[in-house]
C-alpha cells in the first residue's frame, strides 16, 4: 500500500518481539526463526503501530497483519471490525492531515465478501487483465482523481471525493468519516445512524465506467 514505509526488526528483535506475542496471537502460530516481523507507523494513532509477519515457511500469500502496542494487540482480518476497535481505543486522530491516509488505509486493509472497494488515483495504480485495450485504459486514466478533502458536511462528518474501483466498475463517491462517536439523521431511511469514531459510509455514488477488464478478487481469506 502507497503512504506506509515498513522497517525490517533484526532477527533477534522479531524472535523477542515474538515471543511477547505468542500468547495474545492464538490460534495462530508463527514459527519464530522463520518469520520476517516489519513494522510501519501510522499517523493517525499516537502509540499504535502496524505489524507485517511474513511466514517464511509458506509461499505467498504469507503475509498476516497486527495492529499492536505494548499490552494490546489486534489481528487484522480484512474486516473493519479491529480497526474501530483500535479508533475507540486508542484513540484515533481524525483532522485534515491524517483523513487521506487513514481512508486508504481503511480501504486497503477492509475487504467485504462481495468485493473490495480499491482507491484510485493514478493510472499506474489500476490492475489491468491482459485483454484490456489501450482506450479503455484511456477512458480510466482520463476518470481519475486525488482524493480530495470537502471539509466537514451539514451532517458534521468529514467529507472525502475519491474515484474507486469496486469489481470490474469505476466510480466517484464521497466517503464520509465521523470525527467521533455520534447519530446522523438518515433522509433516505428516516431515521437517525449511529456511528462511531473513524466510521465510514460511501454516499453519492457515480458510476463512470463499466464491464471493464479487470481482474476481480475473490472473497478474502487467512492472508487478503
Amino acid at each position: 500500500m502507497d503512504g506506509l514505509t515498513f522497517e525490517a526488526l533484526s532477527p533477534d528483535t522479531a524472535r523477542a518481539f515474538l515471543a511477547t506475542i505468542a500468547h495474545d496471537l492464538l490460534p495462530i502460530m508463527v514459527p519464530a526463526d522463520k518469520t520476517l516481523v516489519q513494522v510501519a507507523p501510522l499517523p493517525f494513532y499516537d502509540d499504535y503501530k502496524l505489524y507485517a509477519l511474513t511466514d517464511m515457511t509458506l509461499p505467498p500469500p504469507n503475509v498476516r497483519y497486527i495492529l499492536y502496542k505494548e499490552g494490546a494487540l489486534h489481528i487484522m482480518n480484512w474486516t473493519n471490525e479491529p480497526l474501530y476497535e483500535v479508533n475507540e481505543k486508542a484513540p484515533i486522530k481524525l483532522d485534515r492531515k491524517t483523513l487521506v491516509a487513514y481512508a486508504r488505509f481503511f480501504f486497503h486493509y477492509v475487504r467485504g465478501q462481495l468485493g473490495r472497494f480499491i482507491i484510485v488515483e493514478k493510472p499506474e495504480e489500476v490492475v489491468w487483465l491482459e485483454n484490456a485495450s489501450d482506450k479503455e485504459k484511456a477512458d480510466v486514466a482520463a476518470k481519475l482523481m486525488p482524493v480530495t478533502y470537502k471539509g466537514i458536511g451539514r451532517d458534521n462528518l468529514f467529507t472525502l471525493t475519491a474515484t474507486v474501483l469496486f469489481k470490474n466498475a469505476l466510480f466517484k463517491t464521497d466517503i464520509k468519516i465521523a470525527p467521533y462517536e455520534m447519530d446522523v439523521f438518515d433522509a433516505e431511511a428516516g431515521v437517525p445512524e449511529h456511528f462511531t469514531i473513524g466510521q465510514m459510509k460511501l454516499t453519492n455514488e457515480d458510476l463512470l465506467l463499466e464491464e471493464l477488464n479487470l481482474p476481480i478478487d475473490p472473497p478474502p481469506s487467512e492472508f487478503g
